[in-house]
């Protein structure tokens, strides 16, 4: 959740062509209440009635040595196991990934912190929890494999937030 209104940043991917999406929080259930898409950074904002759920919001944050030695967690529920966490550090910044409508995303972060099938939409944070990024994908070598090879990619939040 990115403010205490209940605005939750997540991946297009992730609910596109959804027909009903159910957000699950430790405590409750709440419903949707509306949602906005964007393809071409593949990032949507979903919003959910906050009462009773006591938000704390992650916020925007920024990261700290300009990269490099930036220490990340990624947050998600990687091969459905839920609330995960792990860690790594900046890889790399100003990479660029493809959108799933092959749209170019620029200025994204790369972590060597394990991302794998599950963690999209899940927020990468920096030392202070702060959501400097949205997991989003994963290189995996080719060939058959479907997990992370240690290189993870994440859409910068800082300069989309709201």
């Amino acid at each position: 959740m990115i403010n205490r209104s209940g605005v939750i940043l997540t991946n297009n991917h992730v609910i596109a062509g959804a027909v009903k999406i159910t957000v699950a929080f430790a405590t409750t259930r709440p419903s949707r209440e509306g949602r906005g898409q964007d393809p071409d950074d593949d990032l949507a904002l979903l919003k959910v009635n906050p009462d009773g759920l006591q938000p704390r919001a992650a916020g925007a944050g920024e990261l700290r040595h300009g990269g490099g030695r930036d220490p990340t967690a990624a947050i998600g529920n990687p091969f459905g196991l839920p609330r995960s966490l792990t860690t790594g550090v900046v890889s790399a910044l100003q990479r660029e990934i493809q959108a799933p409508n092959s749209f170019e995303i620029d200025n994204v972060i790369q972590t060597d912190a394990p991302i794998n099938p599950g963690n999209s939409g899940g927020p990468l944070l920096n030392e202070q929890g702060q959501v400097i990024g949205i997991n989003s994908q994963i290189e995996t070598g080719g060939g058959s494999g479907s997990g992370s090879v240690g290189i993870g990619f994440a859409i910068r939040s800082t300069q989309r937030l709201p």
